[in-house]
């Protein structure tokens, strides 16, 4: 009998049953023999193997000792060759040197007393016949030592070497090699390499115009040809290596004199652009020279600095930008250095940088316009620049191309100012303002206007404006009707003008709602530096008889400091704020500029403006709200500000209307449905670019708003475009007998987490409410995801530890299939002009069908099932997939779907799947859903509303007065107050319903809000003024939110809390409860009872069954996670609650308390739950059941991890 136990005994008599059984059977016992000794045969086979195993692998390791050996031993050679080779180059060297001979050995040579001897130590002997010194080989002076001392190698080496002779003087000399001289009272030799040449050659050289350099000796001697050397006694920089330079040209100066008189020949000049050498212009090119310069003169002549130090030596311009650095070598020569490419600059990069630089200041003006400028000097402060007129600017393609214009007039049809008033409106406008500025401009010139030239606008051909030109003698000229080239002047300036604008926002990357700004700067700009044509003259002064200055112009969008000298400052506080370059003023010689502190814009004279910052962030750009004023300033005229600037001025300005930023681009005229160019316009700068501005802003109520603006037009149809793509529907004649139903176009801006507009949205839907049920559809429930589970899956994220993502499936609905057979009219506006009478077939569902959404769930679902995903069991909008071990989960709202996994393959490959199957709009990390704020960091998830919170402050009107530290205060005790006053109904349900949505990432609030919510139906005064408590409160903390941080723990827990008889009008309790994962808050919940209860014990106690409930569900939920919990624990400070739970006896205060609220007994009897004991003071239901002091308040909020997130 074979045994299951463990033990040693049990394990023996196993062993001797097998024996047995061995014995009794022969034939199987040879088997197990023979397949024993096979066994232990190959047991020998592997010790063997393993023994040749560690032979070769001794044999590898003897082989790898010396490989090393020999590597080691080619390394010396290789050291040894690079010595014999230096060697050689020095040598060389020192031969051409005794060959080519120079003035100042010659000099030397005359000074040496006569040799006694013919024979010298080095080898030159000297002959009498006709005084000529030769260098003998075989000299028995110079012994094998010497000569390896000398020349540092063996005297064969020297055969074959050419003789050069050196005529001399009458007398012999002494012929010492320059090594020897160097030992001798004489100043030491320069090898510059000087050629030898003729004397008349010298003398003709000496005649023509010649560079010179004075480099030390030590830099001649580099060991490397590309090593490049800063001299400051150099004129020009100069290399000796051709390979080096592009574009090389002749020179001028045929030599160039070195520091001892030697000269070297200029065989060109050239451009240094080759990487990993310095970036230079006009670089000489000279034979011979062996080291490579790099002129300080030159450098400073080209507008750079040179700042040596003890270490380095730095080359920079006029802004701070270091442009090349140097190093000090050993030999105290500063050699080159390279640095980041980003800092490295050319001397023509810094020209074309300057010229850049007022190309934005002058508003993008074109460069051709700015070289005219330049060279009629028609503009003080502009200096002399060297403009290329065929160089790009990228923002201004972007922002100004065009198609060809129309051909000029090539003459001045006007002889002087107001001849020919040029008119263009854009906007709703009061005629009667016509007028008005008609008169401004005659009494600031004094003279009369002529001629006014406008299109057929309504604005101009009325009777008001035909009477009034009619009184003052003014000519009315009309451009043709469909003819706007007729009136190109004024077309032309406005599209120039609204071209600079835009140019000048997106090179910033600045928000459209600085869009009034942008146009009043472009047309300050445009007056000062465009010129009449025909003229010398700029329109300024045409109209000011003085030139105008452009010193103190900016770049348009710069970032700036600004003097804080308008508020009261304590002495540690910050003198300045960061604002924005908006322009300038034109009421007094002041900037004007966006304060990001104060979010105002004001006028001021202390600013300090960084025109080389680069574009704007969105964060610095994000402009909730600008203080308003009661009056606006006066617009700019013709007649502006003078030049200069010495005045300071602050203001706050009247906001833009629109809410947030645009980021579309304009899209093709051709592509546009009706006439841009219709007459419309304001009076003023600011309302006609508020006007502009507002329509692509505001979300238009029918089709034919939508129809005045080209964002909206391509909204539709890109909608449109959808449908096509989907296969939506086909167009069919009209059925009869049939229900069509009616289609609607709704308009919606798309705004991201920060409240910025991201898209315009143009949504075609069914107008459901015709559909007939059981005609039209039958079943039409979808379920959505609750925002407990999604704060559920953010607590599981932090457990299992992975990031979540976020995905939008672009036009969800028009992927779900229908059942039934649905029509729907055309839609309003794009009604197929061949078949007017025509309807569409749907084939998929669309938005306002009762089916849609369940149509898309299904389709959905299936296709999720499909690829192996399980469907929730709890929740049907949960679906996971576990591959491994590893989990995947998709938590789906209608179109949003929220996903996460355990593995990044994992999610990388559930995104294709998504995109395979349908268009996505939108794929990255979980930072906004359904409201909610989402960051997610190393360590911790950050959860709030905070740009909810704003809007809803801002809504209502709250966003000033004082604060408050709690949302209700400690008597609160609401009652009907049938005899309060009545305020407006639609008011309080709205600032309720807002509110009760912000408790979603908000449980501070929950209770003082669900108190106000029970008045609803019959709300006064003092309901009112309780719920702008809690705005109040909301104003002071709407940057907190809830964080859940990662950790190992997954234990389930809950607290509960009930206020007995709290409600004064009908004495029911209030229950209260929050539920943690870890330490994670998940859920919570503040409600009053359905029932009265007769004491506390009672009320508790229904609390705690409440909460029993929801613990039930989380358990569920986070089983289909794969998170399993034991027995969950619920907190609650009431002993008698505790014992009724535990002990299921009847008595006469429990046994009428509703049978429902009884099974939180079965619970504990199964330790499903387990009810513990707290002390009040530590119950954190307890701010979901009273209202509490501010200290107790605050830190239950705090132990709820309700928190700020600048804390983190």
């Amino acid at each position: 009998t074979w045994s299951d136990e463990d033990d040693s005994e049990g394990e023996a008599e196993n062993t001797h049953a097998l024996t047995g059984v061995c014995t009794s059977d022969t034939e199987s016992c040879d088997e197990e023999v023979k397949h024993l000794e096979t066994i232990t045969e190959v047991g020998i086979k592997c010790e063997e193997g393993m023994k040749m195993i560690e032979r070769q692998k001794g044999i590898i390791q003897t082989l790898e000792s010396e490989k090393l050996d020999n590597l080691a031993e080619i390394s010396k050679l290789q050291e040894e060759v690079t010595e014999l080779q230096t060697h050689l180059d020095h040598f060389k060297k020192q031969v051409g040197m005794l060959n080519k001979g120079t003035e100042l050995l010659d000099e030397i040579l005359e000074k040496l007393p006569t040799p006694s001897r013919s024979k010298t130590a080095i080898g030159y002997q000297y002959k009498n016949v006709n005084s000529i010194r030769d260098y003998n080989k075989d000299s028995q002076y110079m012994s094998e030592a010497s000569r390896r001392t000398t020349f540092g190698m063996k005297s064969p080496q020297l055969a074959g070497k050419p003789v050069r002779n050196y005529h001399g003087g009458q007398r012999h000399c002494q012929h010492i090699c320059l090594h020897i001289l160097k030992t001798v009272h004489n100043p030491p030799i320069i090898n510059t390499k000087k050629e030898w040449k003729q004397k008349d050659e010298e003398q003709k050289e000496d005649t023509d115009t010649n560079e010179a350099s004075l480099i030390a000796h030590t830099s001649l001697k580099a060991s490397s040809r590309d090593d490049w050397y800063f001299d400051s006694g150099c004129s020009r920089h100069m290399t000796g290596v051709e390979k080096y330079l592009v574009d090389i040209k002749s020179y001028a100066s045929s030599f160039v004199t070195f520091g001892d008189g030697a000269k070297g020949k200029i065989q060109g000049i050239g451009r240094l652009i080759n990487n990993g050498l310095p970036k230079l212009e006009n670089v000489l090119l000279v034979k011979g020279l062996t080291a490579n310069l790099i002129s300080i003169s030159q450098l400073c002549d080209q507008g750079m600095k040179v700042n040596f130090t003890k270490e380095e030596c730095i080359v920079s311009n006029d802004q701070g930008d270091v442009l090349m650095k140097g190093a000090r070598s050993k030999d105290n020569c500063y050699l080159w250095v390279p640095i980041e490419e980003t800092d490295v600059s050319t001397c023509l990069r810094i020209k074309e940088d300057e010229v850049k630089i007022w190309h934005q200041r002058l508003g993008h003006l074109n460069l051709r316009s700015m070289k005219k400028a330049m060279s009629k000097e028609a503009i003080r402060g502009l200096p002399n620049l060297q403009i290329e007129e065929n160089s790009i600017c990228g923002e201004c393609q972007i922002g100004k191309q065009t198609k060809v214009s129309h051909q000029l007039l090539q003459q001045l049809s006007t002889s002087r100012v107001l001849e020919l008033l040029h008119m263009d409106l854009m906007g709703p406008i009061q005629v009667e303002s016509l007028g008005d500025m008609c008169i401004q401009l005659q009494r600031e010139k004094g003279c009369e206007i002529v001629r006014v030239r406008s299109d057929h606008g309504k604005e101009f051909e009325n009777s008001k404006f035909v009477d009034f030109c009619a009184s003052k003698g003014i000519l009315q000229e009309f451009s043709s009707p469909g003819t706007p080239q007729q009136n190109g002047v004024v077309e032309r300036k406005n599209r120039t003008i609204q071209e600079s604008a835009r140019v000048m926002l997106h090179a910033k990357n600045l928000p459209l709602y600085f869009w009034a700004e942008a146009m009043n700067t472009a047309c300050y700009i445009h007056n000062r530096v465009t010129l009449r044509k025909g003229t010398d003259k700029t329109l300024y002064e045409l109209w000011k008889d003085k030139k105008p200055t452009v010193k103190y112009f900016h770049v348009f969008g710069s970032k700036c400091y600004i003097l804080a000298d308008r508020e009261p400052r304590r002495k540690l506080d910050p003198k300045s704020d960061e604002g924005i370059f908006l322009g300038y003023s034109i009421n007094s010689r002041a900037y004007r500029v966006f304060n990001s502190r104060t979010r105002t814009i004001m006028e001021s004279i202390n600013v300090v403006i960084d025109d080389s910052a680069e574009e704007m962030s969105d964060a610095e750009t994000n402009v909730a709200t600008l203080v308003p004023i009661p009056e606006e300033s006066e617009p700019e005229t013709v007649a502006a500000q003078d030049s200069d600037m010495n005045e300071s001025n602050t203001e706050a300005v009247k906001p833009s209307k629109g809410p947030s930023i645009r980021t579309q681009k304009n899209h093709p005229l051709d592509l546009v449905i009706g006439d841009p160019k219709q007459g419309i316009t304001t009076r003023r700068s600011n309302d006609v670019i508020s006007n502009a501005c507002f329509i692509s802003k505001i979300e238009p109520k029918n089709v034919k708003e939508a129809l005045t603006d080209e964002y909206w037009i391509n909204a539709m149809q890109e909608e449109l475009t959808q449908f096509k793509r989907s296969e939506v529907w086909d167009l069919v004649p009209r059925p009869e007998d049939v229900n069509v139903i009616g289609t609607k176009w709704v308009y919606k801006n798309k705004t991201d987490e920060n409240g910025t507009i991201t898209r315009n949205k143009a949504r075609l839907v069914a107008q459901g409410y015709t559909q007939i049920e059981g005609v039209d559809f039958d079943e039409i429930f979808a379920p959505v995801a609750r925002l407990e589970s999604i704060r559920l899956l953010l607590a599981v994220a932090c457990i299992l530890k992975f990031k979540l993502y976020q995905m939008d499936v672009k036009s969800a609905f028009l992927n779900g299939y229908l059942n039934e057979e649905v029509y729907v009219e055309q839609p309003k506006g794009f009604v197929d002009p061949s078949f007017p009478n025509h309807v569409y077939k749907l084939k998929k569902a669309l938005y306002g069908l009762k089916q849609a959404p369940r149509a898309w769930y299904e389709r959905l679902t299936e296709f999720l099932v499909n690829q192996g995903y399980k469907k929730g069991g709890h929740d049907k909008t949960l679906f996971m997939k576990d591959v491994e071990g590893k989990l995947m989960i998709a938590q789906i709202y209608v179109d949003d779907i929220v996903f996460g996994g355990m593995s990044r393959q994992m999610v990388e490959h559930f995104v294709k799947q998504m995109q395979s199957e349908f268009e996505m709009s939108l794929v990255g990390e979980l930072t906004y859903f359904l409201g909610l704020q989402v960051r997610q960091m190393e360590d911790s998830i950050f959860v709030s509303q905070e740009k909810y919170a704003k809007n809803i402050v801002k809504k209502f009107g709250m966003e000033g007065g004082s604060h408050k530290r709690t949302p209700a205060p400690t008597h609160l005790k609401l009652t009907k107050d049938e005899k309060g006053i009545d305020v407006d109904q639609s008011l309080y349900r709205s600032m309720i319903g807002s509110l009760l949505y912000l408790t979603a990432s908000r449980p501070d609030i929950m209770f003082a809000v669900g108190v106000c919510a029970r008045y609803q139906a019959s709300h006064k005064m003092s309901h009112l003024a309780q719920v702008k408590r809690i705005f109040k409160y909301v104003n002071d903390t709407c940057n907190y939110g809830i964080l859940y941080s990662h950790t190992e723990d997954s234990t389930l827990v809950g607290y509960c809390d009930a206020d007995w008889a709290g409600s004064v009008d009908d004495r029911k309790s209030t229950s209260g409860a929050c539920f943690f994962l870890g330490n994670n808050l998940v859920s919570w919940f503040s409600k009053k009872q359905n029932s009265v209860s007769l004491s506390t014990a009672e009320a508790e106690y229904i609390a705690a069954g409440s909460s029993c409930s929801q613990l039930l569900w989380m358990r569920q939920m986070l089983s289909e996670y794969n998170v399993e919990q034991n027995v969950m624990t619920l907190y609650c400070d009431n002993l008698s609650a505790i014992n009724i739970s535990k002990n299921p006896i009847q008595h006469s205060r429990t046994k009428h308390i509703d049978i429902r609220h009884h099974f939180i007994r079965d619970l504990v009897e199964e330790k499903i739950v387990t009810l513990e004991h707290i002390a009040s003071e530590e119950q954190l239901a307890d701010i979901f059941t009273k209202a509490l002091d501010a200290n107790q308040f605050e830190k239950l909020r705090g132990k709820l991890g309700i928190c700020l997130f600048e804390d983190q």
